[in-house]
């Protein structure tokens, strides 16, 4: 609305703090539209924030109804530091006995000793290969093709290590410092009999980095201070090997994790994990007490004050907290309650846990799923559909939402429309009373005028 700018100019009329004042009467439709416009923004904050709570309360439903929460596996090893590990849902409950005999290892040579930051003196070439030692090393078996390196004369064992690790070879490199000098320690990138590598050389001035048949043989080559080796075990008093100290599958599902040897079996236990599914129960409580808060405060009336909460009284926020709190309290189709898995409503309509119910429950897994996840009377199923119903494009939340958005919208439609017909109004008071300005000037004048004429005239006689 534009601002009053036409002071009264013929009689001295104060027509800009006339035509303020009743315009503030005017605008008083205008504020009440804003102020109802506030009033539906905070109810559609309100409700985005109820669907929010209740998108948590279906997801946390939908954890308690996933397959995979019931087929989860708990693995303990009654020796962690020795022998730890995983199981998959594909794994089956299982007890057993592992002794470890021998980890894996990776093939490790150290080359001959140069002075610090001394050129190898030689160029040519030097060749890698990965495979198989035999266990005299008189024999090399290699199970991929060989990978040749140029070396220059000029180059150091830095310089030879940073060529050995890009050229990705299976086999990396390092600059070590000991009392001869520095050395290059080469080690198989993986551990296990058949990733062994052998060194090979083109010039016997760069025997110091070979390792083969040949240089071992004759002694001038660079000597292996370990082996690559397979991991030996025992599962169950079977003998097994494996290349990798992750042992994945030899019992289904299962990964062992092999860290150091022992003298005895470690005993394993594969069992259900009702801890994960405690978790999910757990967090299915904690989801449905603050969508149950969150209602609770947003439709809440304080009578001391006599105000009341932006959803206080909304039908659609009444009804869907009387459906949700039956779903909560009241049997299903079977006669289950969730009060007897150790969920209790209380009398706020917050659900607490009886550990002593919950122990029991989850001591009968197979019974507590069909209880909860059931596709026509699962507890847990219920709640689910429920709220991805009131969450979904026709759900009640989302319905009611789009109503106030429309409102709203309307709402704003008014407001332009006022503002519109305030402005006219304004302009109309102005034009009214600047001429009622100027006639009671013109009327001044004239009296003005009379009374000069009556005085001249009472003068003459």
């Amino acid at each position: 609305m534009a601002t009053i700018s036409s002071p009264g100019v013929g009689s001295g009329l104060d027509v800009n703090s006339i035509v303020s004042q009743m315009m503030k009467l005017e605008q008083r439709p205008l504020q009440l539209l804003q102020t109802k416009a506030s009033g539906i923004e905070t109810k559609i904050s309100s409700y985005g924030q109820i669907k929010s709570a209740m998108s948590a309360l279906y997801d946390a439903a939908k954890g308690l109804t996933n397959v995979d929460t019931w087929r989860g596996k708990q693995f303990a090893s009654t020796d962690a530091a020795a022998l730890k590990g995983s199981a998959t849902s594909a794994a089956q409950a299982a007890q057993f006995s592992v002794q470890v005999n021998a980890l894996a290892q990776a093939q490790s040579v150290p080359s001959g000793a140069l002075a610090s930051g001394a050129a190898i003196g030689t160029g040519g070439t030097l060749t890698i290969e990965t495979g198989r030692w035999s266990a005299d090393q008189s024999g090399f078996t290699g199970n991929g093709s060989a990978l040749n390196i140029a070396i220059d004369a000029g180059d150091t064992l830095a310089t030879i290590a940073g060529k050995i690790n890009q050229a990705d070879a299976g086999v990396s490199a390092v600059v070590v410092k000991s009392a001869a000098g520095e050395q290059l320690l080469l080690r198989g990138s993986k551990t296990g009999e058949e990733n062994g590598f052998a060194l090979s050389v083109s010039n016997p001035g760069l025997n110091a980095l070979a390792h083969d048949p040949a240089s071992v043989a004759s002694g001038n080559g660079a000597m292996r201070t370990q082996a690559a080796g397979d991991a030996s075990f025992t599962l169950n008093g079977i003998d097994l090997l494996s290349a990798s100290n992750s042992v994945e599958d030899v019992v289904p599902g299962v990964t062992l994790e092999l860290l150091k040897t022992t003298d005895k079996t470690v005993d394993i236990n594969v069992s259900d994990d009702s801890a994960l599914v405690k978790e999910k129960i757990e967090a299915f409580k904690d989801a449905y007490n603050k969508l149950n808060a969150m209602i609770a405060d947003l439709t809440r009336y304080d009578a001391a004050s006599k105000t009341s909460q932006p959803l206080q009284g909304d039908g659609t926020i009444v009804a869907l907290q009387s459906t949700l709190r039956g779903l909560i309290g009241n049997a299903n189709g079977a006669g289950e309650y969730f009060s007897n898995i150790g969920l209790e409503l209380q009398r706020d309509g917050s659900l607490s846990i009886n550990e002593k119910k919950l122990t029991a429950a989850l001591k009968d897994l197979p019974t507590l799923e069909q209880t909860l996840t059931d596709t026509t009377n699962g507890l847990a199923t219920r709640v689910r559909d429920f709220a991805f119903q009131a969450t979904g494009v026709e759900g009640n939340i989302t319905t009611r939402a789009q109503s106030l958005q429309d409102s709203l919208k309307r709402n704003e439609s008014d407001q332009e429309r006022m503002n519109l017909l305030l402005e006219m109004r304004q302009k109309a008071l102005l034009k009214q009373y600047q001429t009622l300005d100027a006639n009671m000037g013109t009327l001044g004048s004239l009296s003005s005028f009379m009374q000069s004429q009556i005085a001249q005239w009472n003068s003459s006689k």
